[in-house]
């Protein structure tokens, strides 16, 4: 494929609705899946980022997620809600990661590297930010990247979490609560 018509691949793929792509994958037609992986990925990879707060473990969750999605398009009853259904995977994908990581033996991780006193404040902030976060429960860290990282609304966490819309609310409030008193406890 030449330059340009790979350009113009993802040029469709932005254009193109999730619901239409969801009827191309489950017709099999060719670079559907191509077109889901470029409009997608940069949200799922956030998504698998948040979870697994480890860039080559994200990697790894996606390409499973994508192949599970390519394997069960046909299971998808309602293409418009293809989004839901690819983020439920990934959120799948990279829990069934941790928890296969949680029963290998860990193995000694070299010291962590002090930072320079001339690094910014703002690094710093970052940084305790993400290691409040990285303490946080799964169920918490799951819907505060649904909600924050990724953007979803209520209706879609509900979908992709697989759980009623009150739930959604209240499993949200909680996770925000946790967050805000460990970041306050270790600031």
């Amino acid at each position: 494929m030449t330059g340009g018509a790979i350009t113009a691949v993802s040029a469709q793929a932005r254009d193109e609705s999730l619901e239409a792509l969801a009827v191309r994958l489950q017709e099999r037609q060719e670079g559907a899946l191509e077109a889901l992986i470029t409009r997608t990925q940069s949200a799922c990879s956030r998504l698998a980022m948040s979870i697994l707060q480890d860039a080559e473990l994200s990697r790894d969750a996606l390409q499973e997620a994508y192949f599970v999605v390519y394997q069960r398009i046909g299971q998808l009853r309602e293409p418009a809600a293809l989004k839901s259904w690819l983020f439920r995977i990934v959120n799948h994908c990279c829990h069934d990661i941790r928890r296969a990581r949680a029963r290998q033996p860990q193995s000694a991780l070299p010291p962590d590297q002090q930072a320079s006193a001339d690094v910014s404040q703002d690094i710093h902030h970052q940084q305790d930010i993400r290691a409040t976060f990285e303490q946080l429960p799964d169920i918490d860290r799951t819907a505060l990247a649904l909600r924050e990282v990724c953007s979803m609304s209520y209706e879609e966490m509900s979908q992709v979490l697989n759980i009623p819309l009150g739930t959604v609310r209240s499993r949200l409030a909680k996770a925000r609560k946790r967050f805000i008193d460990a970041y306050q406890g270790g600031a």
